[in-house]
């Protein structure tokens, strides 16, 4: 692992909070849809390094949103500008790059992480953005503002109709389908991700899916990481993943 520099801490709603790290060697290599560990305690309690996608690249800087819901993300929480972090990476495989001119990004919850440095990239390539944005509660959406600055279409789905349309992600993905192909980028929870892979299937969408895992290594040594692949056997996220194609798991 490397050492990286805290360069802010900017805290969102609630738990959740963007934390930007500064290390000239990683981030330049980063690809929209991969992940790093990243590590900012001594010794070896809590054990293991955390995962998280990188939300946005800028020049030596990579920025992630996070929130706590442990040991380890609690100390993250309370690193300030000045402090040291460990992080390696980038790792795993992202997303590819689309073969037609219009994608919808599907997010459930903090599962938006990966799609605005993802949605910037698209968007300098010409490529036509959506960001269907699904959660329980209007509280529970985050960086809806920054995402609209970008330039892209926002749409928000509240399974309590507290913002946007009153029902599931799901549903606006099925209209957008309807309405004008595209292929699909999901990241959100395993229940949501089988929904958005029947959807993309039923509209012969090309669909791609950002899996979350327990992860202790991030580089295939462990095999903690391991989901079972459709054809059968077993897949790792952080070799073979996070993203995959929908039909390698659903």
């Amino acid at each position: 692992m490397k050492r990286a520099r805290v360069v802010f801490h900017r805290p969102l709603k609630g738990d959740v909070f963007l934390l930007g790290v500064e290390e000239a060697e990683t981030a330049p290599k980063v690809q929209p849809g991969q992940f790093c560990m990243l590590r900012a305690w001594p010794g070896k309690d809590p054990l293991l390094a955390r995962p998280f996608s990188v939300h946005d690249r800028e020049g030596d800087r990579l920025t992630f949103l996070i929130q706590v819901r442990g040991r380890g993300t609690a100390l993250l929480s309370r690193l300030r500008a000045g402090d040291e972090i460990e992080i390696l990476g980038p790792l795993g495989r992202g997303f590819p790059a689309p073969s037609g001119v219009r994608v919808y990004l599907v997010a459930g919850g903090l599962g938006v992480a990966p799609f605005y440095l993802a949605a910037k990239e698209l968007l300098a390539r010409g490529i036509e953005v959506e960001l269907l944005y699904g959660a329980r509660s209007r509280e529970d959406l985050v960086r809806l503002s920054a995402f609209r600055r970008l330039g892209l279409t926002v749409k928000v789905a509240t399974e309590d109709g507290s913002l946007g349309h009153r029902g599931l992600v799901t549903e606006l993905l099925e209209e957008a389908l309807a309405r004008a192909e595209g292929e699909v980028f999901a990241c959100g929870p395993w229940p949501m991700l089988q929904a958005v892979a029947e959807v993309g299937r039923r509209h012969g969408a090309r669909t791609f899916l950002s899996l979350e895992a327990r992860m202790a290594c991030g580089l295939g040594l462990c095999l903690g990481c391991a989901v079972k692949r459709r054809a059968g056997g077993y897949l790792h996220v952080c070799t073979e993943g996070p993203v995959v194609p929908a039909e390698a798991v659903f």
